[in-house]
């Protein structure tokens, strides 16, 4: 095979790459729904909607898509939203969209107002929010903000922890003073921060890794963005439960592969019921 065959046969790889890349990245979301048995459940199963990554801004992530992700996450009837993290930033051309007073950050929570659950949203900062706005901005549009803080909600309780980016992510602030009898859900965005959590915690729920954003065969995610190796799915250590989601949005460029965007699930149950969403 000559040199200009070569060539010729890797643009074209590299082209049909880059067109699945873009159809995966913009495609709606897949759902991932994973059943957790809690000791001493007695309530009726509880559903929580975890997204994540959402990284708002073109050309992959406009308003209108996060409007229809946020129907496809009400038509799953949530009884708890929680949101962990990363709601804009991250792309290579974020500087020729950035304005003032807090970015575009405005523009990413806005539809998020329309998030539809019996017990409310729940929210965490992630690397690319910025630490003035954030706790400004998310509060204003109908969600509870948990900076290194917990707060009741219902059958559960929530706990949230900052970024580990800003070094001012506190686990155990976030969870002094919770009266035993509830479990409690704990958001975080980066994994790595799971190191922290002790046993009391039913579950970890955290994004930031995108599952690595594009796995290739017999390579794997090229960036994974954890030091620990939590990079999607659930993981259980020592007892402790973290379900990691690899988030809708995207990253540096707007393309994935064989990671699709995911919205996560997560059914609280009894021990010994079956939730039906087992994962």
């Amino acid at each position: 095979m000559d040199r200009a065959s070569i060539v010729l046969i890797a643009g074209v790889a590299v082209g049909v790459g880059l067109v699945a890349g873009w159809r995966e990245a913009t495609a709606p979301p897949t759902v991932v729904a994973y059943g957790l048995p809690v000791p001493g459940w007695a309530a009726p199963p509880l559903r929580i909607v975890q997204l994540t990554d959402i990284h708002l801004g073109p050309p992959d992530m406009p308003p209108a898509r996060v409007a229809r992700i946020v129907a496809q996450a009400n038509a799953l009837h949530p009884d708890l939203v929680v949101l962990t993290g990363d709601y804009h930033g991250g792309k290579l051309v974020d500087g020729l969209f950035a304005r003032g007073r807090g970015g575009n950050l405005d523009d990413a929570v806005r539809p998020l107002r329309a998030l539809r659950s019996r017990l409310g949203t729940f929210a965490v900062r992630g690397n690319h929010d910025e630490p003035y706005w954030t706790p400004r901005v998310l509060p204003r549009n109908r969600m509870t903000y948990l900076e290194n803080a917990h707060a009741d909600a219902g059958p559960v309780v929530v706990a949230g922890v900052d970024d580990l980016a800003t070094g001012h992510a506190n686990v155990a602030a976030a969870l002094a003073g919770i009266a035993p009898g509830k479990p409690v859900v704990l958001l975080m965005h980066e994994p790595d921060g799971f190191a922290d959590v002790p046993g009391s915690v039913a579950v970890t729920l955290a994004g930031h890794t995108h599952g690595g954003q594009v796995r290739l065969p017999l390579i794997g995610a090229l960036v994974t963005n954890t030091r620990l190796g939590y990079v999607r799915g659930r993981y259980v250590v020592g007892g402790r439960t973290l379900i990691v989601s690899s988030g809708l949005g995207t990253s540096g460029l707007p393309f994935r592969l064989g990671v699709p965007p995911e919205i996560v699930v997560v059914t609280l149950h009894s021990v010994g019921r079956n939730s039906g969403t087992d994962r």
